[in-house]
């Protein structure tokens, strides 16, 4: 039997924008999520270094999956996301943690960590996301 974190890791990695930049599910439990995105030329910009919109991305993602493992609504959107690029992104795969820090009626607050494939903190995000009902 498929437990509520698969329903939701196979919800997340069948969006077709995520397949599309190759991001996945590594670990979701209740107001955590863990996803990667490999580290591919088409995520890249001049100087061999990661887009900072493919970044965004994935910090979105991550955030709104730590969102969803409260599993407290059916889906979510971002209402605001912003993010600081500490380092430039050059290997992979390219990690992110997000950890719910504070959750309301309707809105959720999420921090996102992300690091490059040697393990170094090179963006750092914060977000609100909505519930839909």
């Amino acid at each position: 039997m498929e437990s509520n974190y698969d329903i939701l890791k196979s919800l997340i990695e069948s969006d077709p924008f995520l397949r599309y930049v190759s991001i996945h599910v590594i670990e979701m439990k209740e107001g955590y999520a863990k996803l990667s995105m490999d580290f591919r030329e088409e995520i890249t910009r001049i100087g061999n270094m990661a887009n900072g919109g493919a970044l965004a991305t994935l910090a979105d993602a991550t955030g709104g999956a730590s969102v969803l493992s409260l599993m407290e609504g059916k889906n979510q959107v971002t209402v605001s996301l912003n993010i600081d690029f500490l380092e430039p992104v050059k290997n992979g795969p390219v990690i992110a943690e997000g950890k719910v820090i504070r959750k309301g009626k309707n809105l959720v607050f999420s921090e996102i960590k992300i690091f490059d494939g040697m393990g170094k903190l090179c963006a750092h995000a914060t977000g609100i996301w909505f519930y839909l009902p």
